[in-house]
């Protein structure tokens, strides 16, 4: 059972000033549970980051969080850094025995020393504070060591190459005062893998058998005794499960474990240890049916979807639909948005005068773009990026479409019922099957199959589904119900 004088964490592997997804989840859940139950949350990052105040700050100011709310991060905690400094080290261009080549659009500065290139400077190009001082390779492109400053002035990492590569074989950490607290050896492969680490606390020299392994350490004294700890990233299972803090540890899962007919190996050791975990939270009923048939003890899970705030009212009259349809997500692989391209190229061959807007961005924007170009469909289909006006999208299309490889829960389905608006969604795992209805607020439809989308579109096109509502499951009065119950075991 959780009590208020009771200290509560979130650990998750990175805190960004702009984020969405799973990062979303926690902050609304965790500022949900403070302020309906009065609870003290700390979110733990893992991360590294030297400059951490900057994402504190835009939280707070942006009411992500408030007074009952704080933030910690495992390197800030052992270096005891506080982002409470007066005075910033400056860091001149000029630097005596070296003559300089200046870059002043990218803020860079070679410098050369007996006309050989063994230096570069990079200056953040807001502030004008040193970033990177690179020792380059006498002769070579590449770099053997780099310097990391932080907004303060200070040198905070310095990182050794292999030679000739951009492969790490060390890292070596500073405080504020210059002072060596941690240190990480590598194999110099490609994937910079952490095989040794050695870290100075309390006096005493710890030896890391590798990151995993730091961050269970870490867990060990940042968290207290009591209240609840939930896990939102699956890099950190082990690490928490093998902390011995006696903490409620709770396991939220945003994501399927199963995205190929097997496990995934991110998920695979907390499936594999669900026994040492207080509790696993998965967002739908669906999943959780597949992973009672993995063995998992039903006592171990339950079903906590995300949630709409009631206070948001919609009123349906203000719905008026046009001749368009939507997309609103991250334009990578896994939302497979080019099926959707396909797909309407194929409508408007019908139905000439409906179009679709794609909402967002992402590493296959360009190539999506360049397929609307190929099928020569650009009157039909428009790149619109983001958005902030997310109500007025979804109320003035006739449906949204999804056509994701995998999902933890279809947010974006919630989103979109909530406003009103009906949904056209492949059959993946998860969230269609719990969100959706056929023929009542949308349509679930056979997984990669184009033509079919197509089809429906069309369909939805000539027969449109009117008068959709987002069930009261999916209300925060819900959850929080549900999030009370469970904290009160």
């Amino acid at each position: 059972m959780v009590t208020e004088n009771k200290m509560n964490y979130v650990v998750t592997s990175i805190l960004r000033m702009e984020f969405g997804g799973r990062t979303k989840a926690l902050i609304q859940r965790t500022k949900n549970l403070s302020e309906h139950f009065n609870l003290d949350f700390t979110l733990v990052t893992t991360n590294y980051n030297a400059n951490y105040y900057k994402v504190y700050n835009h939280y707070y100011e942006k009411g992500y969080a408030d007074e009952k709310i704080g933030f910690e991060n495992v390197y800030d905690f052992f270096s005891g850094r506080d982002y409470q400094k007066s005075e910033t080290v400056e860091h001149p261009i000029e630097i005596p025995g070296y003559t300089v080549r200046p870059n002043e659009k990218n803020r860079s500065y070679k410098y050369y020393k007996d006309g050989q290139y063994v230096r570069l400077r990079t200056y953040d190009q807001e502030t004008g504070k040193l970033k990177f001082d690179d020792i380059m390779t006498p002769g070579s492109p590449h770099r053997k060591i780099r310097f990391e400053y932080n907004d303060f002035g200070t040198c905070h990492r310095k990182i050794v190459y292999k030679p000739n590569t951009i492969n790490k074989l060390e890292e070596v950490f500073y405080d504020d005062q210059g002072k060596i607290y941690l240190s990480f050896s590598h194999k110099g492969e490609d994937e910079n893998f952490i095989w040794r680490g050695h870290l100075l606390h309390n006096n005493n020299i710890i030896t890391l058998s590798d990151e995993k392994d730091f961050f269970r350490y870490a867990f060990d004294h940042i968290l207290q005794a009591g209240g609840v700890t939930f896990c939102d990233a699956r890099i950190l299972d082990q690490s928490l499960l093998k902390c011995s803090v006696e903490t409620e540890k709770y396991f939220v899962l945003h994501n399927s474990h199963n995205v190929n007919g097997e496990i995934s190996k991110t998920y695979r050791y907390l499936i594999e240890h669900a026994d040492k975990a207080d509790k696993i939270i998965v967002l739908t009923r669906e999943q959780l049916n597949d992973l009672l048939e993995l063995g998992i003890n039903p006592d171990k899970m339950t079903v906590i979807p995300h949630s709409m705030d009631d206070a948001e009212t919609v009123d349906p009259a203000s719905r008026k639909p046009e001749k368009k349809f939507i997309f609103i997500g991250r334009i990578v692989p896994q939302k497979q948005v080019h099926h959707i391209v396909h797909a309407f190229s194929k409508v408007a061959e019908k139905h000439p005068d409906h179009w679709l807007e794609i909402y967002g961005d992402g590493k296959e924007a360009g190539d999506v773009s360049q397929l609307i170009e190929e099928l020569n469909v650009s009157e039909n289909v428009k790149m619109m990026g983001r958005t902030d006006d997310i109500q007025g999208v979804f109320q003035n299309a006739i449906a949204s479409l999804i056509s994701s490889h995998f999902e933890g829960f279809g947010l974006v389905i919630m989103e979109s019922l909530h406003y009103g608006c009906p949904v056209i969604s492949y059959d993946f795992k998860y969230g269609p099957k719990d969100l959706l209805t056929d023929g009542e607020n949308g349509y679930i439809i056979e997984k990669d199959n184009i033509d079919m989308l197509a089809e429906t579109i069309i369909k939805m096109i000539e027969n449109p589904i009117t008068e959709v509502k987002l069930s009261n499951d999916y209300y925060l009065s819900s959850t929080i119900k549900k999030w009370g119950d469970l904290l009160q075991q």
